[in-house]
């Protein structure tokens, strides 16, 4: 076996040594140098970008805090406002209906003027009738003429007793 011969293991130390040796120079002048260079730049990244989320959490929240803030500023003066608003149109529908109660009692007052003169004047007319009436009725049971004030005087006295 080729492996036990000690003779041939001087030039494979020297081997081994020389191929170590470059090896070793071009991991630590070329490769390792690369690789940490690498590892800098994707930890600065890394970093940079940690720190800009960061501060974008921090506007975010900042945001938001106004936000809220807004909103329930708008929100409190929204029902202000149509407090507000339903108070005064509570008011305007008091003074309407007011408005309307006074009038609807100045129009039933008229209304009952009215129908107290239109029945004065049915009551004036209906007596006029009634005398006539009374004058003809009795002039032809009897077959005799009342005068005007006597049929007058029996249709007031119905009327009177008619009211009482």
């Amino acid at each position: 076996m080729p492996q036990m011969d000690f003779t041939t293991y001087a030039p494979q130390l020297v081997w081994l040594v020389i191929s170590f040796v470059l090896l070793y120079l071009l991991m630590a002048r070329m490769a390792l140098p690369r690789i940490e260079r690498i590892l800098t730049t994707r930890d600065n990244r890394i970093s940079g970008d940690l720190n800009e989320a960061a501060e974008f959490g921090r506007k975010a929240e900042a945001a938001q805090k106004a936000f809220d803030k807004v909103t329930s500023e708008t929100r409190a003066r929204a029902q202000k406002l149509a407090a507000e608003a339903r108070e005064r149109a509570n008011a305007e529908q008091s003074a309407r209906t007011a408005k309307l109660d006074a009038e609807l009692a100045e129009q039933s007052k008229k209304a009952d003027a009215g129908i107290a003169a239109a029945r004065q004047k049915a009551m004036a007319s209906l007596r006029d009738v009634a005398i006539d009436v009374a004058q003809a009725a009795a002039e032809r049971v009897t077959g005799t003429s009342i005068s005007k004030d006597a049929a007058a005087k029996a249709i007031d006295a119905e009327i009177k007793g008619a009211k009482s």
